[in-house]
């Protein structure tokens, strides 16, 4: 498998179009066409991270993190944190790659995983930060061919409505087609020179615009027409929501305390900080996986009683408690790791024949996909 295939579906499963602003992601170190049967995971991209990836023969490393979030002057091995690490990335030939805020935003990414870990249910997206434009497909096929395109052009995003909650939606027509091959031309029926009339069905799938340019190479790919008839519409209906952090409900009622254990229960992490009123109820709760204090307002909009996130500095506590919201610090890694555990697991199978492992910062394997 190269590199590129890697990409394909890290692509799929973290849409580079959902990334917040300028963030980087995709391959910032290698060569596409560079062939991998090994794939390392992790939250960052540190020196133990490389070792263990060395060891284990991985030619990639996926992290969360990007490796290079800002422009390098230069790849010394005596600079600071990260240039050492690039370059011995480059010296080893392993390609590096990262979802960032993409998997942040994505369905089931970090955000998700970390409202699944604390019990949230009727669980939405916290500040929206994009809402999916929709494409209409609408291609003609010969009625032998009808569920071998639909599945095609299913499996590769198309069909999905409703906020996900429908997929495999299409709508078929029956009609005639004509036309008449020149010559050149090698027609999957009829003969050159020759007007033709076929029985034909008229297949319309709405996808989104991310996911247009795989739909259409999958449609194409399993069509049997020497030229593929289709049209594409843009709509003006919207699909899905996207967002950075999530807001949902408790099963129960909580009080600050018990919800604090529960925190720390859910994110094997005990050095959660709290902030804020201690006498008010928790039934309604935000998540910001990573540094994101900065959506409390959003989070309080929401009508949230509480609000989890990391990297919480005094006057973000300060200012949550005059506004009644409960603040929790619960560790950037904390809050971002089973998300990536998470990423490390659709990779895997998404691509069963690589060995894919996921690794702690410190190089530790934490699990091995085989």
């Amino acid at each position: 498998m190269k590199v590129s295939q890697v990409l394909d579906a890290l692509d799929f499963i973290a849409p580079p179009y959902l990334k917040y602003g300028n963030d980087p992601t995709g391959l910032l170190i290698g060569d596409p066409e560079a062939e991998v049967t090994s794939l390392a995971v992790a939250l960052d991209v540190t020196t133990a991270v490389v070792q263990a990836a060395k060891e284990r023969q991985a030619q990639m490393i996926i992290a969360h993190h990007p490796l290079i979030y800002h422009p390098l002057k230069s790849l010394r091995m005596d600079a600071a944190f990260p240039a050492p690490v690039a370059l011995e990335c480059a010296r080893q030939s392993i390609a590096v790659a990262c979802a960032h805020t993409n998997w942040d935003i994505a369905p089931g990414g970090v955000n998700d995983v970390l409202a699944h870990r604390l019990e949230l249910q009727d669980v939405r997206p916290l500040h929206i930060t994009d809402r999916e434009p929709l494409v209409k497909i609408a291609v003609y096929i010969t009625p032998e061919y009808h569920d071998v395109i639909f599945d095609a052009m299913s499996v590769a995003g198309a069909g999905e409505i409703a906020s996900s909650k429908y997929d495999r939606c299409g709508f078929w027509s029956t009609g005639k087609g004509t036309f008449r091959a020149l010559p050149g031309a090698t027609p999957f029926v009829g003969a050159v020179g020759r007007q033709e009339t076929a029985s034909e069905e008229r297949l319309e799938m709405i996808c989104s615009e991310g996911r247009f340019p795989a739909v259409i190479a999958a449609m194409r790919k399993a069509h049997p027409y020497e030229e593929v008839a289709y049209d594409v519409y843009p709509l003006r209906n919207t699909g899905s929501e996207f967002g950075l952090g999530r807001v949902g409900v408790l099963p129960e009622a909580m009080t600050p305390d018990d919800f604090l254990r529960h925190v720390r229960k859910g994110l094997d992490y005990d050095a959660v900080r709290m902030g804020g009123p201690q006498t008010r109820m928790v039934k309604m709760v935000a998540v910001g996986g990573g540094a994101c204090a900065e959506f409390a307002p959003d989070a309080i909009a929401a009508g949230a009683d509480a609000y989890v996130t990391s990297d919480v500095r005094h006057h973000e506590f300060v200012d949550a408690a005059e506004r009644g919201l409960l603040l929790l610090d619960a560790g950037h890694s904390a809050t971002e790791t089973p998300g990536t555990e998470e990423l490390a697991r659709r990779l895997a199978s998404s691509l069963p024949s690589l060995a894919v492992s996921f690794h702690a910062p410190d190089g530790d394997t934490r699990n091995e996909y085989a």
